[in-house]
């Protein structure tokens, strides 16, 4: 939402309110007037600038805590009593147009910054930090090959998968043999120092629950296998896989302290910065998790959750780290994908990815880690990987080219596909061999046929030399046994008939009638309708279809957002977006609190409560601080108040006794002037309110 939108949202009396504090003069414009004003204000050359500088350092704390919150907002008990100096500090921002106050839940409020402001609230805040987060470049690998580690790693576990589907055991793990098979085609993600077994194992967990939140994999027949939309991710731009790869760390990391959740937004501001000091970095996202964090020290434990976080971050390729010891490091460094990512800047997928390897005398191809996906998905159908190093090894074996004959690949076609991509000719003896073996598929093969036998040879001589039946007729195996298609028997069948032959009605060997075709298949076919579709039920045509159509929809459904078809609950769901959060105004964003301090400084009272020679057009929390303020210094007012169906409105002057909120909805209990008699009158049907001052005079 942007500030226009935001403020037309706003009541009259919190847009009055923003006015005052930008030294807009609302006097009697109109509201439209009033929006307009207020926009032109705020996006004024250093306006920005001059207003972020007159706030607390308190201030431009919780401000950056909501910045780096991003989309999904920042959340702030304002109900406790205890929060009175953040609750000052958060309508303050308000007052400024600076934050959005959103209705997340019941009772809850969130905080976000308007969508054109952030810009301007970012380069602010970049300028501001760059002293603190800027560090000398210390000793770090500029091994690139190493970012995107996790879509690597990703496709190498489902297409696996797609070739070896892994056992699971009674508790939905993978067994020993078949993890370890996963295990060695990951690759290591870490920059500057060794992976650890533990190391390893978390990034192979964090590429599964990824892949089966994805829905890249399904449990069937108890193995762990790939789905078809392994294709489509993997068809998509780079670009969208790592958005997609964080936007489940967004769902991953909602169970995590409330500073990891601030590390993107942290991340956002530092994208201009050619190396981060990582202490730094850590101290900011506790200082944006709570406005009562105070970071002179931190527990280990925060320290290892930030740590761990950021690992992750690292292993989809968003970041760098290196200098560190003992697994935490030093420093970091966005890399060009991360700072496309967390600041929007142009990056070319392409330069990201190779498109040549080595194809050795040995029958190896030694092909570089960032080799292009869709070259790499090609090449594992006639390829083997043997290991996962510096580089990839692939080896070539007569099993391998069998694999990919099968899926209709020729020896040919392979030995084009590794002269387009080889960075040197082709060895000879390596083409040789994958045309040899590619040549040898499909000289013995198997045949689906039906035996036709006869009493004698006279026959089946008969039935070969018939003009209407030898096409039917594939072969012999001997002077009174015929082969014929099994798919075209029973047409052979109809005309033999039709010929005089007579054949048996059932198949010699088979429990099918042949004769009884249409009576048995109307039964095994009644049977599968009465079960589908209830006893007595008749299937119309297309239910089936429809039903089984109904079932794909929502499987595929539940694996987009989040839960899986195949027995998956339990698994967090991706957060949507479609919902639109209903704006709020200063005093549902912050409930009971009391304006006795201005917005625009500590010397000016709050601008309703200041003596008003007109009726005040109010918000109800604001109307019921008036009321409230009345009952104490024992002032009267004047009200407009509506009727019931709100279609007209009458005067009333009133003496207010106490506010009443037992209710449910506030009322104010007052006499009215000059009946006397108690009247209860709901604060939220006052349309405007004036409180009578005693230097007034009666009225």
């Amino acid at each position: 939402m942007i500030l226009q939108e935001y403020l037309a949202a706003l009541p009259m009396g919190d847009l009055k309110s923003i006015a005052f504090t930008l030294g807009v003069q609302p006097g009697m414009i109109s509201r439209a007037r009033l929006i307009r004003e207020i926009t032109d204000q705020v996006f004024q050359p250093g306006y920005i600038d001059q207003s972020l500088d007159d706030l607390a350092e308190e201030g431009r704390e919780i401000l950056l805590a909501v910045l780096s919150a991003g989309e999904s907002g920042q959340v702030y008990d304002t109900r406790q009593p205890g929060n009175a100096g953040l609750i000052e500090q958060l309508h303050g921002l308000l007052a400024r147009g600076l934050v959005i106050g959103r209705r997340r839940a019941y009772r809850t409020v969130d905080f976000i910054v308007p969508e054109d402001l952030r810009d301007m609230l970012i380069r602010y805040y970049t300028d501001l930090l760059a002293g603190f987060f800027q560090t000398e470049a210390a000793d770090s690998e500029e091994d690139g090959s190493r970012d995107l580690t996790a879509v690597r790693n990703v496709f190498a576990l489902v297409n696996g998968l797609r070739h070896n589907p892994a056992r699971l055991t009674d508790r939905g793990v993978p067994y020993k043999r078949a993890l370890d098979a996963m295990v060695e085609r990951q690759e290591p993600t870490t920059n500057g120092r060794p992976d650890s077994a533990e190391d390893i194992t978390e990034q192979l967990r964090f590429v599964m629950e990824y892949a089966r939140w994805r829905g890249l994999t399904r449990v069937e027949d108890g193995r762990l296998r790939a789905t078809t939309e392994f294709e489509s991710w993997l068809g998509l731009p780079t670009s969208d896989k790592l958005d997609d790869l964080l936007a489940f760390w967004h769902v991953r990391e909602r169970a995590r302290p409330p500073a990891v959740s601030a590390l993107p937004g942290i991340l956002q501001l530092c994208v201009g910065f050619a190396h981060v000091d990582l202490d730094q970095i850590m101290r900011c996202a506790l200082t944006c998790s709570s406005p009562h964090v105070r970071t002179d020290s931190f527990s280990d434990q925060e320290a290892n959750e930030i740590h761990a976080a950021l690992r992750e971050l690292e292993w989809i390729g968003l970041l760098r780290q290196y200098g560190g010891k003992n697994g935490s490091g030093a420093g970091l460094v966005i890399t060009p994908a991360g700072r496309h990512v967390f600041g929007g800047q142009d990056w070319s997928d392409e330069q990201a990815w190779s498109d040549r390897f080595i194809v050795q005398p040995t029958f190896e191809i030694i092909a570089p880690r960032d080799l292009d996906l869709v070259i790499r998905e090609r090449l594992e159908l006639f390829a083997d990987l043997e290991r996962v190093d510096l580089t990839l090894t692939y080896r070539v074996t007569r099993d391998t080219i069998y694999r990919a004959a099968n899926t209709d690949l020729s020896g040919e076609a392979v030995i084009d596909f590794l002269a387009d991509h080889s960075e040197k000719d082709v060895p000879q003896n390596v083409a040789y061999s994958i045309q040899a073996w590619g040549d040898a598929y499909g000289q013995v093969y198997f045949m689906e046929t039906f035996l036709l036998r006869t009493a004698n040879a006279e026959i089946a001589s008969h039935i070969k030399a018939h003009g209407e039946l030898a096409p039917y007729i594939k072969g012999e195996v001997g002077p009174e046994a015929l082969i014929v298609e099994r798919k075209k028997y029973r047409e052979l069948m109809d005309l033999l008939q039709k010929q005089g032959y007579m054949p048996k009605s059932e198949v010699v060997g088979s429990k099918e009638p042949v004769a009884g075709r249409g009576a048995g298949q109307r039964a095994r076919s009644g049977e599968g309708d009465r079960t589908r579709f209830g006893q007595g039920d008749r299937a119309r045509p297309g239910e089936v279809d429809r039903a089984r159509s109904g079932q794909g929809d929502r499987a595929r459904s539940e694996s987009r957002d989040g839960s899986s078809p195949s027995g998956n609950e339990g698994q967090p769901r991706t957060p949507s977006s479609a919902d639109q959060k209903p704006v709020l105004g200063f005093g549902d964003c912050l409930p009971g609190y009391q304006l006795h301090k201005g917005s625009g400084g500590a010397d000016r009272n709050a601008p309703h409560i200041e003596q008003a020679g007109n009726l005040q057009y109010l918000a109800p929390g604001q109307t019921e601080e008036l009321l409230e303020m009345a009952v104490k210094n024992n002032h009267r007012a004047v009200i407009d108040y509506y009727l019931g169906n709100r279609s007209r409105s009458f005067l009333h002057r009133i003496k207010p006794v106490r506010i009443e909120r037992t209710r449910g909805t506030p009322f104010v209990e007052a006499h009215r002037i000059p009946e006397g008699d108690v009247h209860a009158f709901k604060i939220a049907n006052i349309r405007a309110i004036r409180i009578v001052y005693e230097n007034e005079g009666n009225d």
